[in-house]
């Protein structure tokens, strides 16, 4: 259920998110002079004494709030000082208290309203566009919620034991929800605290609690897989798997195709696994091998390859199938179709998903990171098996609890030396040095936009189509430009001659995935900061793919921000000049953009992870423990009557 549905059908399950401690009241303004630095609750009569404007324009009002003996004076800005429409009338004035020239003064000044004068008022957060926060707060005053609390805490003993069964309530013991920490009373604690360490503190279990949840949801999915169960085939001797690769697997290879290929053979529990290897270190390879041990071991049977572009397909096939030579494959693009009722090697883009396949015995998805979750299961499979240089943040967070089944290469075989840095626009005529040094050694450069053409919505972020009509007059015919808006047969018409013999080519993000541009050296990414970071990290796999005559195998990638930056965009960036291993960078990705949700129904690929209790995201190294802890727990209640049986 959505945030909405839970706060108009379980309001109890909705929390607040802060609390607002208005407990503390002086109405008597003798004493506030001990008040000093201070924010408290000043109670008295209210006069307005003038109305102002900064320089800025801003609105203000100037008040005097006192008592019979002494006064304070305050100030509110904007539409606040439509709430004070009478002289003389006793009001509720927060801030924090000063003394100025021997006269007191409240700083940082805010109206409380009555009802929540002397009293910790919980602060709910509203939904970005569908739910007010104002309307949530006065919607929660007006509730009964001792009722809502009791029919909502069922819900989650329900919700328990659909997910553990009957040993839920030995889980709750064993996690300390008892007594006073009851589902209940921290319910009732954090929507109606008598204490401030009280709320904080049922919070904290309240966390535990949403972590415990999600973590038996995700090892029930485990128990319950929606994956059919696979058969049992014989795995085929490495002489013949290896037969027509192109060169020695590296130990490291080797061992990652054994173990895919084990859980291909086996029968049991099918394989949903994910391939997390950084560009250059042959997961192309791995992936043929495991359509290889597929295609040779059972007769009928299919491989499909879904990729997210032509260019990638194309290239996949054309490597792919010298390494599976005996097997008929076909390609389903938009403009390409070349399937028969014969093909069992099957490559496409989401052309394929509008296509019916029986027998398919194993999906490969090549960049997953390009493609939704409901796109990556649309095809019926007995196996999955996903590849990226940087998983999606959802991705990343589930191979940090589902390890047996994630696969790394981390070993590059053809090692590259790769020069981060962030330019910023002073340094623009050296960037310009950078490129003619770069066309001097006779190497490629190619330039990624986050626009395709002038749309005439913004001046301020050059596009594709300018930059390369711009690059034109200073390198005449050597410079070429590649979006989505031109037609597949440009596309590629544009790309082999990049490949050959044009040195700059202007492009989108459409060039960040899969493909091999001999000799490209030199990358700069305008307006680096419209990107994310495992995006740019796909656009620097595109450096260095092929080795030089001679040499080290350099490569440069620049991100060039156009506009000052702000301190966290230029933080974000950092993280790309501090490392160029791909999962380093998924990792700061996923700190930053959250996993999004994580049961195998949820469509989010990044975002906040939360569970039926809203407002409280999960914390995956809290989540990894609680799966690891309850998978153990379970485990010995399990077997605990079997040994008291016998």
């Amino acid at each position: 259920m959505t945030n909405i549905d839970i706060f108009t059908k379980h309001p109890a399950l909705y929390l607040p998110t802060s609390l607002e401690d208005n407990t503390e009241v002086v109405d008597n303004l003798m004493n506030l002079k001990a008040c000093v630095g201070h924010e408290i609750i000043v109670y008295g009569t209210v006069t307005r004494k003038g109305t102002h404007t900064t320089r800025r324009n801003v609105r203000f009002s100037s008040y005097e709030i006192k008592d019979t003996l002494t006064f304070a004076t305050f100030v509110l800005f904007g539409d606040i000082n439509d709430r004070i429409t009478e002289d003389n009338q006793p009001q509720y004035i927060k801030g924090i208290i000063e003394l100025e020239n021997g006269l007191l003064k409240i700083n940082k000044a805010s109206i409380v309203d009555e009802n929540k004068a002397g009293k910790l008022v919980p602060i709910y957060s509203g939904v970005k566009g569908k739910l007010k926060k104002a309307d949530v707060n006065d919607a929660m005053l007006t509730l009964d919620l001792n009722s809502e609390i009791e029919k909502d805490t069922e819900l989650i003993h329900k919700e328990l034991e659909r997910i553990f069964g009957p040993i839920y309530i030995s889980i709750l013991e064993k996690l300390g929800f008892v007594g006073c920490t009851s589902i209940a009373n921290l319910f009732k604690s954090c929507h109606k605290p008598s204490q401030v360490n009280e709320f904080y503190r049922s919070l904290e279990m309240l966390k535990r609690l949403s972590s415990a949840l999600m973590a038996g949801a995700i090892l029930k999915e485990r128990i319950v897989s929606p994956v059919s169960a696979a058969k049992a085939s014989s795995k085929i001797n490495n002489e013949l798997l290896t037969k027509y690769v192109p060169f020695t697997l590296t130990g490291e290879q080797f061992y990652v195709c054994n173990k895919i290929n084990d859980r291909l053979a086996n029968g049991g529990n099918a394989l949903d696994g994910l391939l997390i290897g950084d560009v250059g270190t042959g997961k192309t390879v791995i992936l043929a091998m495991a359509a290889r041990q597929v295609l040779l071991s059972q007769s009928n049977s299919k491989v499909i390859f879904l990729a997210p572009n032509v260019s990638l397909c194309e290239q996949l096939r054309k490597e792919v199938t010298a390494m599976i030579p005996e097997v008929q494959s076909a390609l389903v693009c938009a403009d390409k179709n070349s399937f028969s009722a014969s093909a069992r090697l099957i490559f496409g883009t989401t052309a394929l998903l509008h296509m019916q396949f029986d027998n398919v015995e194993l999906l490969i998805i090549d960049e997953q990171q390009q493609l939704s979750v409901k796109q990556r299961r649309l095809i019926k499979s007995t196996h999955y098996l996903e590849a990226s240089a940087t998983p999606i943040p959802r991705s990343m967070a589930l191979a940090k609890y589902s390890s047996e089944n994630v696969f790394f290469l981390k070993q590059q075989h053809l090692p590259k030396e790769i020069y981060t840095r962030v330019v910023h626009k002073e340094q623009g005529s050296e960037l310009m040095h950078s490129i003619k040094e770069t066309l001097s050694f006779g190497s490629k450069v190619l330039i990624v936009c986050p626009k395709r053409d002038g749309d005439g919505k913004s001046n301020k972020m050059i596009d594709a189509e300018s930059l390369a009509n711009s690059l034109n007059s200073y390198f005449p015919g050597l410079v070429r430009v590649y979006h989505s808006a031109l037609d597949e047969k440009e596309c590629e018409t544009v790309l082999n001659e990049f490949k050959t013999h044009i040195p700059i080519l202007i492009s989108t993000s459409k060039i960040q995935v899969g493909l091999t541009i001999p000799d490209l050296r030199h990358c700069i990414v305008y307006g680096a900061e419209r990107f994310g970071l495992t995006t740019l990290h796909q656009i620097r796999g595109r450096l260095a793919r092929t080795a030089p005559p001679s040499g080290i195998n350099w490569g440069k990638f620049d991100l060039f921000l156009p506009n000052k930056p702000s301190e966290t965009t230029e933080q974000r960036l950092n993280v790309l000049t501090q490392s160029c291993d791909g999962f380093y960078i998924s990792e700061k990705d996923l700190e930053l953009r959250g996993a999004g949700e994580l049961l195998r129904t949820g469509n989010k690929q990044h975002g906040t992870t939360d569970s039926l209790i809203k407002n409280i995201s999960i914390d995956l190294d809290r989540l990894t423990a609680a799966i690891q802890y309850l998978e153990a727990f379970m485990k010995k209640e399990i077997e605990q009557p079997q040994v008291m049986a016998s």
